[in-house]
């Protein structure tokens, strides 16, 4: 994956497979949470902001 600029702010775009993994779809709320410095966890997030579904490992 790479990152981009994307106006001030930066972007990453997913590959496919972790797409499908994450369930992911356009317009979908998802929280990344950094772990120890170097690792992160990603949780999708329902409408109410609760996560939905357990972080990849």
């Amino acid at each position: 994956m790479k990152v981009f600029k994307w106006n001030d702010d930066l972007g990453v775009v997913l590959t496919q497979e972790l797409i499908d993994k994450l369930g992911l779809k356009e317009g979908d709320d998802i929280e990344i949470t950094l772990f120890g410095g170097s690792g992160i966890a990603v949780e999708t997030m329902d409408c109410d902001d609760r996560p939905r579904g357990n972080p990849p490992r």
